[in-house]
């Protein structure tokens, strides 16, 4: 099968595209013939080689964490699904990614895509949507809380916004100056969260984006609660404010959930940029110069 392979850590330039063999799916596991792969951040810091103390690949690797494609293939002990089936996948960081014909994965990080939702559409929920609705749920939020969410335009940002909304609570999105206007047609709130705060008012915070964590934190009252998706500098911990420091859990249910929100039109994260798979260079140099929504490889 043809895969997008990493050949050693690097710049873009360190991918190729070639082939290897088509993987067979064992007991518990689905083959998915995947028409359209997402980019995340954490694919840039992986093929930078950032994370390989923690993460070693086996390079050549095949990064990816979202996809949607079909059912080609059942493992053994599978039930719910069925070959032709039009499906989401959660991939691991393990080098044997999404950014592939093909890719194999365990049934409980598959969900079924509604009839409503694009491949493209479905790809670009699957880490994005997790991550938003589980930080979210990592500070057991109710309808009425208001909530403070850096890098609420970022794609885990919009998700968990849309799903604040849904359990009634009141988000407020923390973003650069020249993008409150956007941020307040989203939220109906939004602050500079590039401005340090002048007295915290927020019990609770959601922290996306790594450059104002400190600046995000000051917003927060004693005894409030973050969840970071992002490292938290040391100098802006303390002892008056609880900080969950989260990376995403797979999990299919959750993942249900989330298909059939964006199904209903209550959950939408946009595509900034639609490239061949090919192309993957191309992808990584656009989101590491910052766009503007999620940025997807067509198979």
């Amino acid at each position: 099968m043809k895969a997008a392979l990493l050949k050693s850590y690097g710049d873009t330039d360190q991918f190729e595209i070639g082939d290897i063999p088509t993987p067979k799916p064992g007991t518990g596991e689905v083959l998915i013939k995947i028409e359209v792969s997402a980019v995340n951040p954490f694919d840039l810091i992986l093929r930078q080689g950032f994370m390989a103390q923690y993460i070693p690949l086996s390079l050549p690797a095949v990064l990816g964490g979202d996809a949607a494609g079909t059912i080609s293939e059942i493992g053994e002990g599978v039930t719910g699904l069925m070959v032709g089936d039009r499906v989401v996948a959660d991939f691991p960081a393990n080098g044997k990614g999404a950014h592939a014909e093909f890719g194999v994965v365990p049934v409980t990080s598959v969900a079924k895509l509604p009839a409503a939702l694009s491949f493209e559409e479905g790809a670009a929920l699957v880490k994005a949507g997790l991550t938003g609705r589980q930080t979210v749920e990592a500070l057991g939020i109710g309808a009425g809380d208001r909530v403070l969410i850096s890098g609420g335009l970022g794609s885990v940002g919009r998700a968990a916004i849309q799903y604040l909304k849904q359990l009634g609570a009141e988000p407020v999105a923390g973003v650069r100056p020249e993008r409150l206007d956007e941020a307040r047609q989203l939220t109906g709130e939004a602050l500079d969260i590039t401005v340090a705060a002048q007295k915290p008012t927020f019990r609770y915070a959601i922290s996306a984006a790594a450059p104002v964590a400190g600046n995000l934190i000051g917003h927060v009252v004693d005894n409030g609660q973050v969840a970071s998706i992002v490292p938290v500098p040391d100098s802006a911990k303390n002892n008056r404010v609880t900080i969950h420091e989260l990376y995403h859990q797979t999990d299919a249910s959750t993942l249900d959930a989330i298909l059939d929100a964006a199904a209903r039109k209550v959950l939408i994260i946009p595509i900034s940029h639609s490239f061949e798979l090919r192309e993957i260079g191309a992808a990584h140099s656009v989101l590491a110069a910052g766009a503007q929504g999620k940025v997807v490889l067509r198979h």
